[in-house]
Formats: structure tokens, sequence, C-alpha cells
């Protein structure tokens, strides 16, 4: 018992909080960056002649200018702490939905429904708390898709790429969790990769859906929402408003954004006889592609069995908006049979790539566990003085990766557990009430029936609350609540 204090105390003696300068800096240059993003909407307000909502972008966008450009003045320490850049990281993605949903309430909504909306938007889910969607304006509907469309990217990413010079602070604030997963030299240049691929796929959708579409306002708005897995929809029925041959290629280009973005760069400037080796070689694409195919064919066979409608059709695009979290949907969730919607519950946990727009606990870490798995029963058959490590397509899986993987799967799976039981204690069904609480969680956006306009004000808390520390990856918002990491010394001379 002593000795546990003792390793305790010594831990609190070298714990930092975060230092303000650091974050009111980079927050400064975050806010920035936000008031970029906004001048396009305010564009489209001014086209359309949405005046209200125009002066009210206006004044956000002067708001953040002046308080951003005071901030990142501020001199701050070089160098830019774990808890820090987590915290950063965090702070933009719950700020961001508050400031933008002002503007959205302009539409003629009440704020709780903005808010909502606004997370939903930010975090890429496609949650919507509000019906008639057919009958908003068009700024509305653009604005909710351009905000999935910067969230997807990430709005910490497009700074690094586009405003932050510092190195150190740039590589720490562009991967803060698994710095290890970095590509290129420098996090500036990751950044910049990522964006020139990000633009690269929206324009490559534009051009696949556009003349399928026959709008380019449609096409738009689902491109913005398919590349960065968000599935915000201009119709009420999504995709099953659209013909068959624009759906499957939004699908085509949802399946292209749960992509992680740095293997398009390896891809691209690989020798030209090694570019197929390259996107083979991938396991992580592998796995998405079986885990499209798979749960695409288990919820076709089971449409089928039910006899829906044009089965094969419905059962691929739901398996396929399933797996890349994209929330994109060709018949109503609450019409599938109870098998079907936990084979999708499952897939939408599980999500895309590590490094796409995609959510859920990603499949790299899936295959970790899964390897891990394996190496322990494999270890079980061995002599006592064999010598064994686990492999991950010839990578040696170090003790640090199995466990930041099997954390991060057992707290995103604690998450939907104490989310859920709020929905069954006031009456919901259990099974509809953990599909909503892992579409959120999974920044999916697929939905049950239980999101809509009379949803509790607190299950909509709830929800959004799953919509942030999915799209975190619930680490990065646990640092924030966690009260040492506000309290307590903020450099070595304290």
């Amino acid at each position: 018992m002593r000795v546990a204090l003792i390793v305790e105390n010594r831990i609190n003696v070298l714990t930092y909080a975060v230092r303000q300068r650091v974050l009111a800096k980079y927050c400064g240059q975050l806010a920035l960056m936000l008031a970029l993003l906004s001048v396009v909407p305010l564009g489209f307000a001014v086209l359309e002649a949405e005046w209200r909502a125009a002066v009210r972008y206006t004044i956000v966008c002067a708001g953040l200018l002046l308080a951003g450009g005071a901030l990142a003045r501020l001199v701050a320490p070089i160098d830019i702490r774990d808890n820090e850049a987590l915290t950063i990281t965090a702070v933009a993605f719950l700020l961001t939905p508050l400031v933008m949903s002002w503007p959205l309430a302009a539409a003629g909504i009440a704020p709780v429904d903005a808010l909502f909306e606004a997370v939903s938007g930010v975090t890429t889910t496609g949650l919507s708390s509000l019906g008639g969607i057919e009958q908003r304006s068009a700024l509305f509907l653009f604005a909710r898709a351009w905000m999935q469309w910067y969230g997807g990217l990430g709005i910490v990413v497009l700074s690094v790429a586009l405003l932050m010079g510092h190195h150190a602070a740039a590589r720490r604030l562009a991967d803060p969790i698994e710095s290890g997963e970095m590509l290129v030299a420098t996090a500036r240049t990751h950044a910049q990769h990522s964006l020139v691929v990000y633009l690269w796929l929206t324009l490559l959708g534009l051009a696949l859906v556009w003349p399928l579409a026959g709008d380019g306002f449609t096409a738009l708005v689902h491109v913005l929402a398919a590349v960065s897995t968000g599935g915000f929809s201009s119709f009420d029925g999504s995709l099953g408003s659209m013909g068959g041959a624009a759906a499957l290629a939004i699908m085509a280009v949802s399946l292209l954004g749960a992509v992680s973005l740095p293997l398009y760069w390896r891809m691209c400037y690989a020798r030209s006889g090694t570019r197929l080796r390259t996107l083979v070689g991938d396991v992580e694409l592998r796995a998405l592609i079986v885990g499209c195919l798979l749960v695409g064919g288990l919820l076709a066979l089971l449409a089928w069995w039910h006899g829906v409608d044009a089965p094969w059709y419905n059962g691929f695009l739901m398996g396929f908006s399933a797996q890349t979290t994209t929330g994109f949907g060709s018949m109503p969730v609450a019409d599938m049979d109870p098998a079907s919607k936990l084979v999708m519950i499952v897939s939408m946990l599980v999500g895309g790539s590590v490094g796409s727009s995609a959510g859920g606990f990603k499949l790299l870490r899936l295959l970790i566990l899964l390897r891990f798995l394996q190496f322990v029963i494999l270890r079980s058959a061995l002599p006592s003085h064999a010598v064994a490590q686990p492999y991950l397509v010839g990578q040696k899986l170090e003790s640090d990766d199995i466990q930041r993987a099997l954390l991060l799967i057992l707290v995103f799976v604690g998450i939907v557990v104490l989310s859920w039981l709020p929905f069954v204690l006031l009456g919901y069904d259990p099974l509809d009430a953990l599909f909503e609480v892992a579409s959120a969680c999974g920044t999916v956006g697929l939905s049950s029936g239980i999101t809509r306009p009379e949803l509790e004000v607190v299950l909509k808390g709830v929800l959004c609350f799953d919509m942030i520390a999915g799209r975190l990856e619930i680490i990065a918002l646990l640092v924030v609540l966690y009260p040492r990491n506000w309290i307590g010394r903020r450099s070595r001379s304290q």
C-alpha cells in the first residue's frame, strides 16, 4: 500500500496541467481557420439573399477574426505537451458547434436543434433531430454539408496545414493520440498531403456524381457528405429518394472517404510498378473491403429472407453505409429486422480505416485485438521457454500498441453502454436505443427512428456527447474532463 502511495505521489509530482497561454494561442489559430471556413456559407447566404443568416455569418466571421487574431499573437512556449494537444483538439470540436449553431438557427429552428445539427455536422455523424428536410432552405442544407466536409478532414488538420508554422506543436496537434502513425517528416507536410488528397477526392466525387444526379446542388451536398463519411442528405428518404446509379456512385465516394488518406499519397508517389502492391498490401484496406462485402452480404440475405424489396441493392448499400460510417440509407432502419440491426451495430462500432474521415474505433485496432487473441491462444500451446512475439503483416506489435488499441475499444464500448441506459430507462425499445447510441458514437448517422424533433432534450444531450466523444475517439474528451488536466503545476518552476 505504501509503495502504491509513493508511486501515485511521484506521478502527481510529474503531472503538468494545461498552460493557459498555450491553449489560448493555438485556439486562436483554430479560430482564424474557422473564420476562413465560415466565409463559404456567408457567400452562399449572399447569393441566396438569405440576409438574416448572412448577417449572423458576418458577425461570426468578424468575432472569430478579432478573437483569433488577438490570441494567435500571444507568445507561448515552443513545446506543447500531449495533454495540451488533446485539449486543443477537443476544444475545437466543442466550441465549433456552439459558434456555428447560431447561424444555423437563422433557418427558424430551436436553439437546441440548431446545436444538435451543428454537432452532428462537425463530427461528421449525420443524425438529424429535424423533420421535413426537403422543405429546408438551400443555405441550411449546404451549411450542414459544408460543416461535415471540414469536420471530416478535421479543423485541427486544416489549421496545421494552412496556418501553423511550428513543427513540434503542429506534429502533436495533427496526431496527438498516435504520433507514431505519422508518415512524413513533419506534421505540417502530413496535413498538407491529407488536404490535397481530400480535395482531389471531392473533385473526383463531383465529376462522378453530378452527371448521374442531374442536379449540381444535389451532387454537391451529397459529395461533401460522402467524402467526409457524414451522411447528411437533402432528401427525407436519403439515397432512397435518388436513382440507383447516383446512389451507388455516392456510396462509392463514401468508400473512398473511409480509406486512409495517407495511403492515397503513398500510392501516388510509389513507383509505377509498385502502386498496386501498395494498395493490396494495406491490411486495413483489405479489411475494409472484406467488411463491407461481408456486412452487405449478410444484410442482403436477411433482407431477401424477410421479403424486402430489392434485397441485394438495399442490403449491400446499407452494409457499405454502416461499415464506412457514412450514414446514407436506401431504406428506413425501422423497417429492418432485429438481426440486421445487430449486424449493423457491430459494423458501425468498428468503422473504417485509421487516418480516414470514417468513425468507429477503426479496423486497425480490431485487427490488433484479433491478432493478439490469436497470439495468446498460440502462446498457450508453446513450451514455457519459447520466445514469441505478436506480428501484424510483418510488423511487430509492441505492448504499447496493443494496450492503446484494447483501451480505446474498451472505453468505446463502455461509453456506448452508459449512453444506452438512459434511453432504456425512459422506455425506448432496447435494440433501437442501442442502434441509435452506436450510430452516434460511431459517427454514422443512421437512425432507428428515435432521433426526432420530439426527442427529450436530455437524450439529445446524450447523443451530442456520444457524437463528440466518437469523433475525438473518446480519449481527448476524457483528458478535458480530467481535473488534473486543469489544476496543478504548469511548469517545472512551480
